[in-house]
């Protein structure tokens, strides 16, 4: 068995540069020896890695002994040592494997030893190397949504490094976990997502766009306030030291502050749900709104509320409508899932010397959900009753989620869930290009963000400098003109109208066509010459729905679901005949698009129609 400069390169040749760039320069580790059986092994730290017999067959039994039922699979390999099982596994028919490594110079060796190009090529076998980010983790991943999973933990690498090796199995499994969190959201915001972005387009050009406030705090401080259990601990220091600093709120953190008769500078919307609204609707301060454009509409309709004042970029492509009219960009913020992380992305981009934050508890402190006035107080008093008690409520925030535990700020330990842990991983992956500092004074500790005090942080400041500030984004509001002219809105809507209008009639075809196949192939009567027409004839209607490109984005967003499960491979919309036979599964997903294309062009022509129902009377 020899070592290969050319296996070596002819196996990085098929990764990533980044990754093939640190394993070429890896420095050795360990000392090989020979074994009996002629191959080699590797001693680390005083750890044989694998056999000193036959570390080959070793490894050949150990693969026999993973579950293989001739279905598509993964098997997850958290350490390999010198990867002397993966021949074994790549030969199975239907297995992908994943192989997590932390140490770059046993993938370099791996790499000298054994010829897996073609498999790299293929994507039948991916390496991960980088565990901070979590873009390589998700690639991986793609398109094996819905495969099952084998853990296949390399016993001499857990033996030398147990921890390092034994955070890779909590990678793995937080990333399921966060993947099932990100579905379940898809899932019960998507349309929801979809009918705002549209109704909310006329209010949108009628404000300002949010890179009118990037770089404008430079030289001042700037304070992020979260609504977590602890926010109503720092009232009394927000009040004392509220000169020194701007001060950002998200929006459920808004009727603890005003009852406490503290205003912010901005208020940060994001949340899709009408529900939220009532954290707005009784206020009539000086706040002015930064508003996502997939929040609820409701919110920009109200009597009373926050300022009319900002509003973002949309990674979703129903903004295009207005952002292709716009003479200037409306600005992308960082969105890590959270309000609390747009408020804090928003604070980086607005240039602050620093950014304070504070109930930003992601733990449930002292059993709570949220600050005490940030569960709508005065909504429960009206639904609370013998049978609905607000603790009631508290408790089914607490366990709508699996419970998990964290460490705390000060060294205790709080009860969180999976969702609030994808918060806290965000702003620990960001901490280190950002100026971030914790002033919560309770809940989990946020790595690489360090913890102050109110006093430490506002010892030194400047009023003037934060007035002057606060003073020019009142006057972007109140001198603005609108982002886009409402004529210009309202002829682009008409347009897209008329085009999904024409694009109805295609994607009516492409769903009755793609029936009749389906209901070919699962009565098994196919008949040849009827089978290739309609074949034929469903590639034609699939070209043409190809070549409307920007029409399909458009819709895309309120069949994200549906989307999902053809590229991913998430089949749970399949049943078992459909799971089993192939042909009947792919023209179940042919049937599976085009619903979910004619869903979507009836409800975006009705919500579209609306908007532009609404301009022409306001203008009239």
């Amino acid at each position: 068995m020899d070592f290969s400069e050319k296996t070596l390169f002819k196996n990085i040749s098929q990764l990533p540069e980044t990754l093939s760039l640190s394993i070429q320069s890896a420095e050795p580790i360990g000392k090989i020896h020979s074994t009996k059986s002629g191959q080699i092994t590797i001693e680390v730290d005083g750890v044989f890695l694998h056999s000193r017999h036959d570390p080959d067959l070793e490894s050949k039994r150990f693969a026999n002994e993973l579950p293989f039922d001739g279905e598509k699979r993964i098997y997850l390999l958290l350490g390999a040592g010198l990867g002397y099982i993966l021949n074994h596994l790549l030969e199975k028919e239907n297995i992908f494997v994943i192989w997590f490594e932390t140490s770059l110079a046993l993938l370099k060796i791996s790499l000298q030893l054994f010829d897996v190009s073609n498999h790299l090529e293929t994507g039948k076998l991916q390496i991960v190397a980088d565990f901070e980010n979590e873009d390589m983790i998700m690639e991986a991943f793609r398109g094996k949504g819905a495969y099952p999973i084998t853990l296949v933990p390399h016993r001499g690498s857990f033996s030398w490094k147990p921890e390092e090796y034994g955070k890779l199995r909590y990678i793995a499994e937080q990333h399921f976990h966060k993947k099932d969190v990100n579905l379940a959201t898809l899932t019960r915001f998507e349309k929801i997502w979809a009918k705002n972005l549209s109704f909310n387009l006329y209010d949108c050009i009628q404000m300002q766009p949010i890179h009118k406030l990037f770089g404008i705090a430079k030289g001042i401080k700037i304070l992020v306030a979260g609504a977590g259990p602890s926010l109503y601990e720092s009232i009394d220091d927000i009040k004392k030291y509220r000169d020194s600093f701007l001060f950002i709120a998200v929006d459920t953190a808004l009727p603890v502050l005003q009852h406490f008769d503290i205003h912010p500078d901005l208020v940060y919307s994001v949340d899709p749900q009408a529900l939220n609204s009532q954290y707005l609707e009784s206020y009539d301060g000086p706040a002015i709104l930064v508003f996502d454009p997939t929040s609820t509409y409701l919110s920009l309709r109200l009597e009373l509320g926050p300022k009319k004042g900002f509003f973002t970029s949309s990674p979703f492509p129903l903004i295009r409508i207005i952002e292709d009219l716009g003479e200037q960009k409306i600005g992308e913020v960082l969105f890590g899932g959270s309000v609390s992380t747009n408020a804090a992305s928003l604070a980086s981009l607005m240039e602050a010397d620093k950014v304070y934050l504070v109930g930003q508890d992601l733990s449930f402190t002292k059993g709570w959900a949220h600050s005490k006035g940030a569960i709508l107080e005065e909504r429960l008093n009206f639904l609370e009753s013998r049978k609905f008690r607000r603790e009631m409520h508290n408790y089914k925030q607490l366990f709508a989620l699996t419970q998990k535990t964290v460490e705390g700020i000060n060294g205790e330990t709080y009860i969180t869930n999976e969702k609030m842990l994808i918060f806290k991983k965000w702003f620990e992956s960001q901490a280190k290009d950002h100026r971030w500092v914790n002033l919560t004074k309770f809940g989990a500790e946020i790595r690489g963000i360090p913890n102050e005090s109110f006093a430490a942080a506002f010892q030194s400041s400047n009023p003037q400098s934060v007035l002057h500030v606060r003073n020019m984004v009142q006057n972007l509001v109140k001198d603005g003109s609108p982002y886009v002219n409402p004529s210009l809105l309202s002829s682009e809507l008409l347009n897209i109208v008329q085009s999904l209008n024409e694009y109805l009639l295609p994607v009516k075809r492409g769903l009755q066509v793609s029936r009749m196949i389906y209901r070919q192939i699962q009565l098994n009567q196919i008949e040849p010459n009827r089978f290739q027409k309609d074949i034929k004839e469903m590639n034609e209607i699939d070209e043409l729905v190809s070549s409307k490109k920007g029409l399909s984005e458009m819709l895309s967003l309120g069949i994200q679901r549906v989307i999902l499960s053809i590229t991913e491979g998430y089949d749970e919309k399949l049943n078992p005949d459909e799971r089993a036979n192939p042909q009947l599964g792919i023209a179940k997903k042919s049937v599976l698009l085009y619903e979910g294309l004619y869903e979507s062009i009836h409800s975006t022509r009705k919500h579209l129609k609306k908007t532009l129902l609404r301009i022409q009377n306001e203008r009239d």
